[in-house]
């Protein structure tokens, strides 16, 4: 993934709730590759799992779904107590990073279900020496973990507890690029949808790239002038984000031309590139 995407943009939630098929769709025949060698699509849309729902659990939910005992204060800061659930790449190090020199504790990653109904412990350690608290998730994606840290008494008495859920995303894009039509005038404003199928999250910028058709090839239509707005976007799962593209202030002579533009599947390494034709008339 483009590590610069999440450093330079603004990142905002967007999506919308009519996700149904355009009625003049120009890839109705579902053709996966249009003439400019670039797909309108990557994958397919399915029912596959689709990610966890970041606020499908609250700390006390996590409490009563897991066998751990509460969160007490009495020694944790509560890191986790808002900020339950987090996203993750494969191998990367996780925990609250806290440090208990004179404390007892002890740290565990437990793989889960979807219902938080324990898989199996993936990693258990005790620390004793003040080390910060933190593990290294596996390299399996699509799979779902919690980080726990309990502070441990006499006898291994829990003095208190801190849980956290992590998931890592398949390394995978199934998403589509489409116009409403074919065909617009000069001083039209194009709308291109985005559709994200899942399941993971997209994310991309307000740039796009555009093309014609001449002499038997696509050539650059967008000088190195051109200025987009430094504006990012993040697109859930099962989502449609539609970017409105004034074709009048481009000054597009007749013909045909293609949009293109660039994906990255948050948390993973997985990028994609999707390009949509249309004609100028």
């Amino acid at each position: 993934m483009k590590k610069s995407l999440g450093m330079l943009l603004l990142l905002v939630i967007i999506g919308c709730s009519d996700n149904s098929e355009p009625t003049d769709s120009p890839h109705e025949d579902d053709k996966a590759e249009n003439s400019s060698g670039i797909s309108y699509k990557i994958g397919e849309a399915n029912d596959k799992v689709q990610p966890p729902d970041r606020d499908q659990w609250t700390a006390e939910d996590i409490y009563e779904q897991t066998e751990y005992e509460p969160y007490t204060g009495r020694f944790f800061k509560g890191l986790f107590a808002h900020n339950t659930f987090f996203m993750v790449e494969p191998g990367a190090d996780v925990g609250s990073h806290e440090s208990f020199p004179d404390e007892k504790v002890r740290v565990q990653l437990v793989e889960r279900e979807r219902n938080l109904e324990k898989v199996e412990v993936v990693k258990e350690k005790i620390y004793e020496d003040g080390e910060k608290l933190a593990v290294q998730i596996p390299s399996q994606t699509g799979a779902l973990y919690t980080f726990s840290q309990e502070v441990l008494g006499k006898d291994d008495q829990v003095l208190d507890t801190d849980v956290v859920v992590y998931y890592v995303p398949p390394e995978e894009i199934n998403a589509r690029m489409y116009v409403d039509k074919l065909k617009f005038a000069q001083d039209d404003t194009m709308e291109v949808h985005i559709e994200n199928w899942g399941p993971t999250i997209l994310e991309f910028g307000t740039p796009y790239n555009l093309q014609q058709y001449t002499s038997n090839r696509w050539n650059d239509v967008l000088g190195d002038d051109k200025a987009f707005p430094s504006i990012g976007y993040t697109l859930q799962s099962e989502e449609t984000h539609t970017q409105k593209i004034d074709l009048s202030r481009l000054e597009l002579s007749s013909g045909k031309y293609r949009v293109i533009k660039s994906f990255d599947a948050q948390n993973t390494e997985v990028e994609a590139v999707l390009s949509v034709e249309f004609e100028i008339e």
